[in-house]
């Protein structure tokens, strides 16, 4: 799940990052959209050997690049297959929100209800917080995910409501419906509330209402102990860039947030039976793929998806991370491509970054390439320090020779590559940090993703 920032922590949120880039890329014309398509794989993930993708995209229906990259399982030699199974992380929260959707469409849940109609002994601080302000992120409940604190209890079986009161001592962080900030306890909550209205588990729920019906046969709710050979191993990597087998978590603390394993396949049968009304009322989904507006700040989020807007284009998706995972998924429905893109490996470069390069090249408007510059190491040396999002999410900037670093709570260092004096950008992260200088010094980093600025104070 990672957060607006570059962290990659387990479950923590993840945005939906895309480039928009307009200018085409005069690189090998000749060479077909399958060739082009696996040559940009291949640039990030070259490693036979390593953790490697699934990867899928489809245009008008047809595929055009189905294959599997680099290792399934090291320790045994396994090749990435296109029809392995792998945890989607995120990417599991739009089945959270049809499932939700589906009782709204059964007049059993009604989107401006508040979530105590459901969840009575739920505590909302005094305020009310509805099933939209869940769907939508714009609760103000802080995130159970978020911080160090989390992680040292990752591999404890947790019910949900336990789940829940891992945040019960935090007050809201915003009014409900003021603004968006990305919380994995929403839905949990959500997870919750299917359960109690449908009288089935999560899991139970999730086959009888969209898995069986749509024959996703290799979509389920992921289980510590459900391996088969069909199932990717995790990979995460070490402080030292060594890959080393993903830290254990229980999959009841994901739980309607993130637990969810599914297949490149399964991930473009579902998306493709939602756009032609096979799961839900189109009028519904239409609100799903909708951004959602608060009424403070603009959102780019609806009901478990990500939906951005360029050239006359909806790009809606979502990404993930997990221990061990990596994943992302966009439909463009105006030139009817989808992409999806699922790794075993928690580190290198993120799938989303690949996503956005891979869809600009299916609807005909490759990435243009970025120029590098150097800096002298005394110009690097004004941005060295530590950064502040906010009290938790803080970011250290780093030179070693002639290369600056940034590194993020529960993240190992990426590279920062100079386009500008004051403008730096990272190979493996579609993140642009800028620096604001001062007397000769930097006071504040902006990074901006997907075309929204987040401001990081220096603190040090």
């Amino acid at each position: 799940m990672i957060q607006r920032q570059v962290s990659a922590a387990i479950i923590i949120v993840e945005v939906f990052v895309l480039s928009f880039a307009s200018s085409a890329r005069a690189e090998e014309p000749s060479k077909s959209l399958k060739q082009r398509l696996d040559k940009l794989v291949l640039d990030c993930y070259p490693s036979a050997t390593e953790p490697g993708a699934a990867v899928l995209v489809t245009v008008d229906g047809k595929t055009v690049l189905r294959k599997g990259y680099g290792m399934a399982d090291m320790e045994k030699g396994v090749k990435v297959t296109p029809d392995m199974i792998f945890r989607i992380a995120s990417i599991t929260k739009q089945f959270t929100s049809v499932s939700v959707l589906q009782l709204v469409q059964q007049g059993k849940v009604s989107l401006e209800d508040p979530i105590t109609k459901y969840l009575p002994d739920f505590d909302t601080r005094g305020k009310t917080i509805t099933v939209e302000h869940l769907l939508s992120h714009t609760s103000g409940l802080p995130n159970y995910t978020e911080g160090s604190a989390y992680e040292k209890g990752m591999t404890r079986d947790l019910k949900p409501a336990e789940i829940v009161k891992l945040v019960a001592d935090k007050p809201l962080d915003f009014e409900p419906g003021s603004r968006f900030k990305y919380s994995n306890t929403n839905y949990v909550l959500l997870g919750m509330l299917i359960e109690k209205v449908s009288g089935r588990t999560y899991a139970n729920n999730l086959k009888s209402s969209i898995t069986k019906p749509l024959g996703l046969t290799d979509t389920r709710y992921s289980r510590n102990d459900g391996l088969t050979p069909r199932h990717a191993r995790g990979y995460d990597q070490d402080s030292s860039g060594e890959w080393v087998p993903m830290r254990p978590l229980s999959m009841t603390q994901p739980f309607a947030a993130g637990a969810i394993e599914s297949t490149v396949d399964d991930l473009a049968k579902w998306t493709h039976a939602l756009a032609e009304g096979k799961a839900l009322d189109p009028k519904l989904l239409e609100r799903a793929w909708t951004p959602y507006k608060p009424s403070d700040r603009p959102s780019d989020y609806g009901y478990g998806w990500f939906i951005h807007t360029s050239s006359g284009e909806r790009w809606i998706g979502h990404n993930g991370g997990i221990n061990g995972f990596q994943s992302a998924a966009v439909w463009i429905p105006e030139k009817k491509v989808f992409v999806a893109i699922l790794r075993n490996g928690l580190g290198g470069v993120a799938p989303d970054v690949l996503l956005g390069r891979l869809a600009l090249e299916a609807v005909g408007r490759p990435e243009s390439k970025r120029v590098a510059i150097t800096l002298p190491t005394e110009a690097l040396d004004r941005y060295v320090g530590v950064y502040a999002l906010s009290p938790e999410v803080k970011f250290i900037i780093s030179r070693k020779g002639n290369q600056l670093f940034a590194e993020a709570p529960n993240k190992s260092k990426v590279k920062l590559v100079a386009e500008a004096e004051d403008k730096f950008f990272s190979p493996e992260s579609e993140v642009r940090f800028s620096f604001t200088i001062e007397n000769g010094k930097a006071t504040q980093m902006t990074l901006r993703r997907a075309g929204r600025d987040s401001i990081a104070k220096r603190e040090e």
